[in-house]
């Protein structure tokens, strides 16, 4: 915790500008800091959570979010901001009153990162994920890191089943709003460090590791699907070529069982693609046809591709394939994601609110 300001004045100025309750959590902090609780605990419509030892931002959400829900479940929502002076009382009022106003929306109070005092590795840090969320799930975040937040209520048992203890419980958030197709409400906050931010908890390398772990959760979903599409191809051409279709003529029985086979495995594909991998709320019927013309698209590229390859080029047929597939994978995730699978009403997410009043 940053003493630059006084979290009791913050509390008391959040008060009187009219917040409902307040639960402020202490997250294993040092002993010497116990007074700062122990004042904070008298103020009336302020209650004082507190951890033994310090279990990271996410299980401290947590903490909130399971009290706020046995206590105030007939409030509209919930505000999250840090302790540290990095949120100012105006910006939490707005993005309190924008909740209040669009109580469907997650609303996120995002900062302006092209600000001279904006420590690097936060500004790296945001520009990563930031690029790496709209590469992976399709909606673009001005700031994915922020802990400045709105969340409705009807929402909050889901969140509290999120995985994460520490940094990356809050990129689940998104992820999780984003797979539901919740919309993202963007309110431009002022961006404020103090002393380099240096009073932050995040542990450079070990948090990065775990944000972006869950960040590639959603390719990953994507690869299993494809790896489980191939071995039902694979398999299923095996059984009925050696097996079910054994008294056909050879060139038949090859027909019929590339035929079903790839059937089956573009079944597969197609449903675990909508279903797990890019949570598609659209009709069924505009899905499949975009998604067969797209494997019609992809297989005729491939030919092309390895066929110039290996005939112009010179590479190995084999070799030509691998990275053939590799490439074609990467692209056909993408078109998988911005048109086969994009959920209609996904232009929601956009920057809908912003406050420039200093």
């Amino acid at each position: 915790m940053s003493l630059t300001i006084s979290l009791v004045d913050y509390v008391h100025r959040l008060l009187a500008e009219g917040a409902a309750e307040i639960i402020v959590i202490n997250d294993g902090s040092k002993e010497d800091l116990t007074y700062i609780f122990t004042e904070l605990s008298v103020i009336e419509h302020c209650t004082v959570l507190t951890h033994d030892i310090n279990k990271g931002k996410g299980r401290a959400l947590k903490t909130a979010f399971e009290y706020f829900l046995k206590t105030y479940q007939h409030l509209k929502g919930v505000v999250t901001a840090d302790a540290d002076g990095q949120h100012a009382v105006d910006d939490v009022c707005i993005i309190a009153r924008a909740l209040e106003n669009n109580e469907n929306d997650i609303t996120l109070g995002v900062r302006d990162f092209s600000e001279a005092d904006v420590p690097f590795r936060s500004l790296l840090g945001n520009r990563i994920t930031s690029f790496f969320f709209q590469f992976l799930y399709g909606s673009k975040l001005k700031d994915t890191q922020t802990g400045l937040r709105g969340i409705p209520t009807i929402e909050l048992p889901r969140i509290l089943e999120l995985k994460g203890e520490r940094y990356e419980y809050e990129i689940n958030m998104l992820i999780y709003a984003n797979k539901k197709n919740i919309p993202f409400n963007e309110i431009s906050i002022q961006t404020l460090y103090f002393d380099n931010n240096a009073s932050s908890h995040y542990h450079s390398v070990f948090d990065s590791i775990k944000i972006f772990t869950k960040l590639l959760s959603g390719f990953l979903r994507y690869f299993y699907s494809t790896i489980l599409s191939g071995v039902i191809d694979i398999s299923s051409f095996i059984l009925l070529n050696n097996v079910l279709l054994v008294g056909l003529p050879l060139e038949v029985r090859i027909f019929f069982a590339i035929f079903v086979s790839r059937v089956l495995s573009s079944s597969s594909n197609f449903y675990m693609n909508r279903t797990f991998v890019f949570s598609s709320q659209n009709k069924l019927t505009h899905s499949i046809f975009k998604y067969y013309l797209l494997c019609i698209g992809i297989m005729l590229a491939s030919y092309v591709l390895v066929a110039s390859a290996t005939i112009y080029m010179g590479m190995n047929v084999i070799l030509a394939k691998i990275c053939i597939v590799l490439l074609l994978g990467s692209i056909s995730h993408q078109i998988q994601l911005y048109w086969v699978f994009k959920n209609d009403n996904n232009t929601k997410r956009q920057v809908i609110g912003e406050h420039n009043e200093r």
